[in-house]
């Protein structure tokens, strides 16, 4: 035992300063002393001096050391691999390392309880997280990654104070995520730690053995109905050079593949991009896609097989084909590059360098089946390079439902020999051969009619008058056709300064036609007005839809959106959400209430908070549950009037680095062994090395105890019990 002091300042500014108060009290006191009569008054002077004395001691703050001896027994840690690449199958007996490895491990600690009662066991499981292992774990393990930096890391965190005499590692060594391990192992050198390395699984798993895993799937996330849909996906390839392997896409509640591949891995490769699967949805709604890698015989785990993702089927998708004659190159090119520029439509380009022979036309009559296409496009194309039965297909289907452009050019309309074809019965004006083209110098600029700006085709702004100075913003075209008489029936859309049609539209059974003057492409090269280009743009898309019956087709209210369909745990997903009305006017002002919920059970829904930018709304999702299958729920009101809701699911998947390579890593292991000073051993000598643990399992230290004398309440309270005596002594006898 022994005293200190720790003065709150020098020791001589403590001692003037306790001199100086002493002086004071006892200066104060002594005319009052000198008056009083009786012994009571010496208790008065008493009582102040102890306080002073209680006070300085406080001041110079005391302690008591006390030194006593003792005894900690030491604990024997076991770190047990639980990650997914321990249940490959490649121990004796065609055995799994986790079951291998449960085994070694329980039979331990029996040895252990057996031989050594004194040594406490404490036994974890890891991937990329600790966890105690009670009740000990029997399914199988389903970590998806090794962290063996971590698992150290936290031994030494929840073993805080205990004397760990060896952490026996049980593992196939395959770290690949978290804190380097060696880093961790010098950390453990320098608690006198050592690891007992156990070692499971083949070493030669990566080089020798064979796998086949689906890796990634990027399809949408939305496509409309009969568009196609490119479908990119990455197949990894270990083992099987030079050999044909199956990929299949599926789509959901779709017995059958809607695509199919081979593909073969060349010597020394592993990976496989693949671009040529295609989807092409028949039915609005969400689909789950799933991309397939057929099994080979040989192959060592066949759970990495596919990987699944979500696409959004819209409705209004419009499939489009383009036909074009030999001429007109700038036509195709840019009208092209507006129809692909609109999500909604799918176009099919087809060029035709030669007239028709016989029944035999460079058009596929496949193109022209019933509802391939929704919207025909003739440009510049003259008569005779398609056949008879062609252009009366054409025809048909126009008046069961489809779309029909005719574009202007020098081979087309009159010119090009349709007025004495099986279309020009459906075409909105009475085409002559005799019929001529005009291309004057300052060209000639489309002029709409009240008709037209109030039409959904040729509507460029909101309202009539800035649709009006659109259209007048735009360049002249550099020639047009005559169009020849209107049939009855027929409404012209735009004209030329001179009043000559340069637009005019028809409907023809269920279906329409429009007739176009000239060509487009001198919007789209516009340099002097960039938002010309915009223009030309919106002219194509809208002709699109109405030829299509599809501009006034009401979609839902509220839409959602996700930047991704698949996403890893751990990472974020963005959300947009859109709310318009009736006729397609952004309500940036609606209420919504979001909701993110995971379709496990037991699971309610979290809410989700987004923040209204403009005509949308935000929000972030941060994927930190569990993997598997999610849905994003909007519901939406706007001053008291229910918008409906709009859901949208996507896929949280665990990083599978696990099986990436199967290969056990046992360099690693003998190397964190060699560092903390342990040992590498095989299972059927870890209980031998567990006998030899008798001799030093138990520590004798000193612990010092230090017990402050002026820092606690005791103490406290007998300074205000004297203080209080003294006042209450002066109190009665009138000092006060």
């Amino acid at each position: 035992m022994s005293l200190t002091f720790s003065p709150i300042g020098p020791w001589l500014l403590v001692a003037i300063a306790a001199i100086g108060v002493l002086g004071v009290t006892l200066w104060a006191y002594r005319p009052r002393v000198r008056e009083a009569h009786g012994a009571w008054r010496w208790v008065v002077v008493g009582l102040r001096l102890v306080a002073i004395a209680l006070c300085l001691m406080a001041c110079l703050r005391p302690s008591v050391v006390l030194l006593r001896k003792v005894k900690q027994t030491a604990a024997l840690v076991f770190l047990l691999d639980g990650s997914e690449s321990m249940a490959i199958n490649d121990e004796a007996n065609n055995r799994t390392r986790w079951e291998v490895a449960r085994e070694t491990m329980n039979e331990a600690v029996k040895a252990v309880k057996k031989r050594l009662p004194d040594l406490e066991v404490k036994t974890f499981l890891f991937d990329s997280h600790l966890r105690d292992d009670a009740p000990p774990e029997t399914r199988p393990p389903k970590g998806k990654a090794t962290e063996l930096g971590t698992a150290f890391d936290e031994t030494l965190k929840r073993m805080q104070g205990t004397r760990i005499a060896a952490l026996a590692l049980l593992s196939d060594g395959a770290s690949n995520g978290g804190p380097s391990p060696l880093d961790m192992a010098a950390r453990l050198k320098q608690h006198q730690v050592p690891i007992v390395a156990i070692g499971f699984g083949s070493e030669s798993g990566g080089a020798a053995s064979r796998d086949l895993s689906a890796r990634e799937l990027v399809a949408g996330p939305t496509v409309f109905v009969k568009n196609e849909l490119q479908v990119r996906a990455t197949v990894g390839v270990r083992g099987y050079p030079n050999q044909d392997i199956d990929v299949e896409l599926v789509a959901e509640n779709q017995a059958e593949p809607v695509a199919k591949t081979k593909v073969r891995a060349k010597e020394g490769a592993d990976v496989i991009t693949i671009d040529s699967l295609k989807y092409t949805p028949q039915v609005p709604g969400e689909v789950k896609l799933t991309l397939r890698v057929r099994p080979k015989d040989g192959e060592l785990i066949q759970s990495n097989n596919q990987i699944e993702t979500y696409v959004t089927v819209l409705k209004g998708g419009i499939s489009v084909l383009y036909v074009q004659g030999p001429g007109s190159p700038w036509e195709k090119k840019f009208t092209m590059r507006a129809l692909d520029a609109a999500r909604e439509i799918q176009a099919d380009l087809r060029v035709l360098f030669r007239p028709a022979q016989g029944d035999q036309s460079e058009l596929d009559i496949g193109d022209l089946a019933r509802g391939k296409f929704d919207v025909y496009i003739l440009g510049d194309l003259p008569a005779d390079y398609l056949t008879a039965a062609q252009e009366r297909l054409i025809a048909r289907n126009v008046e069961q439902g489809a779309g029909l452009i005719m574009l202007g050019g020098r081979s087309s309309f009159g010119p090009g020999g349709w007025g004495g074809s099986p279309l020009a019965d459906i075409l909105p004006t009475t085409v002559q051969p005799t019929d001529g083209q005009a291309e004057p110098p300052q060209g000639i600029k489309v002029v709409p009619n009240l008709v037209g700006l109030d039409n959904y085709v040729l509507r460029l702004a909101p309202s009539r008058a800035e649709t009006q100075r659109a259209w007048e913003t735009l360049p002249p075209l550099s020639g047009a056709n005559d169009l020849g008489k209107a049939k009855a029936g027929a409404f012209t859309l735009a004209e030329a300064p001179n009043g000559s049609p340069l637009m005019i539209g028809q409907d023809v059974g269920k279906g329409r036609v429009l007739e176009f003057a000239g060509e487009t492409w001198v919007w789209a090269r516009d340099l002097i007005h960039p938002e010309s280009r915009a223009a030309h743009r919106k002219f194509w898309r809208q002709a699109i839809l109405w030829l299509a019956h599809k501009e006034d087709q009401g979609g839902d209210r509220i839409k959602v959106e996700l930047d991704r369909r698949r996403i890893a745990l751990g990472e974020k997903l963005d959300v947009k959400v859109t709310v318009r009305d009736e006729k397609d006017q952004p309500i940036p002002d609606a209420k919504l209430e979001t909701t993110v919920e995971y379709l496990g059970p037991g699971v309610k829904p979290e809410r989700l908070d987004v923040f209204n930018q403009g005509a949308e709304a935000h929000g972030t999702y941060y994927a930190t549950r569990e993997p598997g299958e999610y849905k994003v729920t909007v519901r939406g009101s706007h001053r008291g009037t229910d918008l409906g809701s709009d859901s949208v699911r996507f896929l949280v998947y665990q990083d599978d680095r696990e099986l990436e390579n199967p290969a056990a890593d046992r360099a690693l292991l003998r190397q964190l062994a060699s560092i903390t000073g342990g040992k590498s051993l095989p299972p059927e000598q870890l209980d031998k090395y567990i006998a030899s643990l008798g001799d030093n399992l138990t520590t004798e230290y000193v612990r010092q105890t230090e017990y402050r004398a002026w820092d606690n309440w005791p103490f406290f309270l007998l300074f205000v019990l004297v203080l209080s005596l003294e006042w209450v002594l002066r109190k009665r006898k009138g000092l006060v």
